[in-house]
């Protein structure tokens, strides 16, 4: 069997591809990006399994000639920009081409695909769009979207469901909340960073981290092997009853939580609340609010994230250590 993983060099995507690597799936990498020196040792000897294709997510007849070459049965459609507020505004045209054009063409190969089984989009909580349900939000909270990849992501959640009732297809999307772990890095399509980067950042120069804060902005990170798990078990399950589910680690975390546990993998790292015209690293402060939850994975999967905060944080503090926060 072969998959298509589209922007596959990238941070989340990385580690979806050793997961299918390791079971045997040979996986055509399609990216803008070449694969680098740290996806190589990520992948180690499962690099053989591995077929890297440059092309880009808007040129239908590539992506076209490429998955029929392949014979490609499964795909895996995670190739998207992931603005920053000055990439938005400077390329607009550019974002909604890739991340909604860019998935239409992935839906138009998949349609035409003799031996196609089964697609998994790679959505975000971006689709929610905010606190769009006092009780928290679920898969069926109306999305209030307001960014632009926001609205690409749940505009192509939908295009996602149409073309599965159009043609019969069976597709499924993930929507991944606060990731956090090893490879996050620039990449075409992302520049980033999560706050956890930014602060480790501080810490490799050797500087303290000042906080204004020690509250929000509170995020349920999840280690990103995990999410990479419940990529693959929506990968390897076909004809799930629901067409969106979350993954979430299902609790939510304050800055100082994170801080502390940087500092037990990181000794002699050092942070400190300080006012906030004298902080390096500037937060929100705000209180917490109802997380979503992950009672869909859990129901029709079975999975909850295995990877406990502590070992999450030392895996990722070990790779900034030997790579740097890029």
């Amino acid at each position: 069997m072969t998959t298509l993983l589209t922007g596959g060099n990238g941070w989340v995507p990385s580690h979806i591809l050793r997961r299918l690597a390791r079971q045997g799936e040979h996986v055509i990498s399609y990216d803008l990006m070449p694969p680098d020196d740290m996806l190589s040792d990520l992948l180690g000897e499962l690099s053989g399994r591995v077929t890297f294709v440059e092309g880009d997510i808007t040129d239908l007849e590539r992506l076209r000639a490429v998955a029929h070459e392949h014979a490609v049965e499964r795909i895996v459609h995670a190739a998207v920009i992931t603005p920053r507020l000055q990439r938005e505004r400077a390329e607009p045209a550019r974002v909604i081409e890739v991340n909604l054009l860019g998935t239409v063409n992935v839906l138009e190969v998949a349609r035409e695909l003799p031996s196609f089984a089964r697609m998994v989009y790679i959505s975000s909580i971006a689709a929610w769009g905010g606190r769009a349900d006092a009780a928290g939000p679920s898969e069926a909270t109306p999305s209030a979207a307001t960014t632009l990849y926001g609205i690409t992501k749940h505009t192509s959640e939908r295009f996602c469901q149409r073309y599965a009732e159009l043609y019969g297809l069976d597709i499924v999307s993930l929507r991944p909340v606060s990731v956090y772990g090893p490879l996050e890095r620039v990449t075409p399509g992302y520049e980033g960073a999560t706050e956890l980067r930014e602060m480790l950042r501080l810490v490799a120069a050797g500087q303290p981290v000042l906080v204004n804060s020690l509250a929000g902005p509170f995020h349920d990170w999840t280690y990103v092997e995990d999410v990479a798990e419940a990529v693959e078990r929506a990968w390897a399950t076909p004809r799930l009853p629901q067409a969106v589910y979350t993954i979430t680690q299902g609790r939510s975390y304050a800055i100082g939580e994170m801080l502390d546990a940087i500092q037990r993998a990181w000794p002699g790292m050092e942070y400190q609340v300080v006012p906030r015209e004298q902080a390096n690293f500037i937060v929100s402060g705000d209180a917490d609010y109802p997380r979503p939850g992950n009672a869909r994975m859990r129901a029709d999967f079975g999975w909850v994230p295995s990877t406990p905060l502590e070992d999450g944080m030392r895996e990722y503090v070990a790779w900034i250590r030997r790579y740097g926060p890029q």
